[in-house]
């Protein structure tokens, strides 16, 4: 009897991304997170700009962070300011109900992905996501993950 092996490539299973959703609303952090999981993605949730970049000081990686614009203690704006101290590439979705042309214009010179008003369907919601996530990054980026 002769036995026959058929090779199999070992297949590596590749890191599911992880984002980080920031907004005082858990309303909202519940339907993000929700549409997310359903999608396969890691979900981390925070309430607000300080407890997010604490999370992130203590070195937890992550691929994408959707945030609130208006939120107690800092808003949007200033936690994108300190955000980009600690992760310059990391894309980033700024969310609001209470937009402007000075807050839209401000937060796409920080970088920001994507500014999006509220309310959002699911579909553009899912669709802007994987848009952040498979954008080209920049050449010279360095892995933004401790």
């Amino acid at each position: 009897m002769t036995l026959c092996y058929a090779y199999m490539p070992m297949q590596t299973k590749k890191r599911e991304k992880t984002i980080l959703l920031v907004d005082d609303e858990q309303e909202n952090l519940r339907t993000y997170e929700e549409i997310l999981v359903d999608l396969d993605y890691r979900v981390l949730t925070r309430s607000d700009g300080d407890t997010a970049l604490a999370l992130l000081r203590g070195g937890a990686a992550v691929d994408l962070i959707i945030t609130d614009y208006r939120m107690p203690g800092k808003n949007g704006i200033e936690f994108v300011l300190e955000l980009r101290r600690l992760r310059p590439f990391v894309p980033v979705i700024m969310i609001t109900a209470y937009g402007s042309i000075e807050t839209y214009l401000h937060s796409i010179s920080l970088g920001v992905f994507e500014y999006v008003h509220k309310p959002i369907s699911k579909e553009e919601f899912e669709r802007i996501v994987h848009r952040a996530l498979h954008a080209p990054k920049p050449e010279n980026m360095t892995e933004d993950h401790p």
